[in-house]
């Protein structure tokens, strides 16, 4: 009886170390690549008008996209160090406060969007110059890599008060499925960003 109780013991305990040493490797394997701070080199960023947002406010969306089909890094926070030109001018008179409320990361690869916003006051007064383009710094913390981003301003859309917020990053909401070209594709891609609605239900891919 005592031998059979041994001999199970040093089955178990070698059944063990072989089980762990499988999910040891399976961790070095696995780990998790979004534990790598977004670059700058890493995201591609476009700014469009938000059509919805809270009573007596404005926002334009920023869209985080990953620049190949590999990149798999982290955002987190909010933009910072927000500016604004119109033709080759800097755009004065205008702060953007990153919103400090607290943010966890988001995970962006090729299949998973990151989306942040700008907000102003709908009943600001008008800034006299209209942004042609906006750069900021990535909510990432990649130390010694590159993180401003620049994306075209929407067209003729004006800057309103001097101060403006912008919200941390979250997931982005997959923008719906249409025909190439059919009504309400503004963009002429395929799909009705967030910026975009559907002139005909019927137009929605099944």
């Amino acid at each position: 009886m005592m031998k059979h109780f041994r001999r199970t013991a040093v089955a178990l305990a070698v059944t063990g170390a072989a089980a762990g040493a499988a999910l040891f490797g399976a961790g070095a394997a696995f780990a998790n690549p979004s534990d790598k701070p977004c670059s700058s080199e890493d995201v591609r960023v476009q700014v469009t008008k938000d059509p919805s947002h809270a009573a007596g406010h404005e926002a334009f969306l920023i869209t985080y996209t990953a620049t190949s089909p590999t990149t798999n890094c982290s955002l987190q926070g909010a933009p910072t160090g927000v500016s604004f030109t119109s033709a080759d001018a800097p755009v004065d008179g205008v702060v953007v406060a990153p919103d400090s409320s607290q943010a966890l990361p988001v995970n962006l690869t090729a299949s998973h969007r990151a989306e942040s916003r700008i907000i102003q006051r709908t009943a600001a007064e008008p800034n006299p110059s209209v942004p042609t383009s906006v750069t900021f710094d990535l909510p990432t913390a990649a130390a010694g890599q590159p993180t401003r981003a620049t994306a075209a301003w929407p067209a003729a859309e004006m800057l309103k008060g001097s101060s403006l917020s912008a919200t941390p990053v979250s997931p982005a909401q997959l923008p719906t499925q249409v025909p190439v070209g059919s009504p309400g594709d503004a963009n002429n891609n395929g799909q009705l960003d967030s910026s975009e609605t559907p002139d005909n239900p019927d137009q929605l891919a099944a």
